[in-house]
């Protein structure tokens, strides 16, 4: 199936160069996880519990660090895509999203969201929206107004915390944590 209507839009996401997003967003780090397999974010907070072969952990994503950590090997709940909390998400079952499915919310309240375009695969480009905007915008003769964030190969999830505040992009060996106040 084609279509050629598209075209302008692949033309322009294959255009950008990687790049960081625009205010009020802005990278607060990279944490490597070897063998990431889910992430879930913790209701009103900007806690996200990752669950990797090696155990489990959950990171702080204001200042992305780590502050929680669990060695032993969990795949609990995993086929319906939830986890148990450690740490100061004891007791909480967590929403997870990753190599077996799921996902994060793509939008925040305030209108900013998250598009992953695979034009060339095994690529993935991690587009952030800006509120009231869409990649096709300029299709209706408006101006797009949107950054490539990411460009990942082995991509596991992707999105916003509950909140908002927070924006995660996992890959199958590290996080990279944006956020914004």
């Amino acid at each position: 199936m084609t279509t050629p209507h598209l075209d302008p839009v692949r033309r322009e996401v294959r255009a950008l160069e990687v790049d960081a997003p625009k205010r009020p967003w802005q990278k607060v780090g990279v944490i490597a996880v070897g063998g990431l397999r889910t992430i879930g974010f913790g209701r009103n907070s900007e806690l996200l519990l990752v669950v990797s072969s090696a155990g489990r952990g959950i990171i702080d994503c204001t200042n992305c660090t780590k502050i929680a950590r669990d060695d032993a090997e969990y795949y609990d709940g995993e086929e319906f895509l939830e986890a148990k909390g450690i740490g100061s998400l004891e007791g909480k079952i967590i929403r997870v999203a990753g190599v077996i499915g799921g996902g994060l919310p793509n939008n925040t309240q305030d209108g900013w969201a998250l598009e992953v375009v695979t034009l060339d695969w095994p690529e993935h480009d991690v587009l952030l929206v800006e509120p009231f905007s869409s990649i096709y915008d300029s299709l209706y003769g408006k101006q797009a107004k949107f950054r490539k964030i990411a460009r990942e190969s082995e991509l596991r999830a992707f999105g916003f915390s509950y909140t908002g505040k927070s924006l995660v992009i996992a890959t199958s060996s590290g996080i990279t944590v944006y956020w914004r106040t």
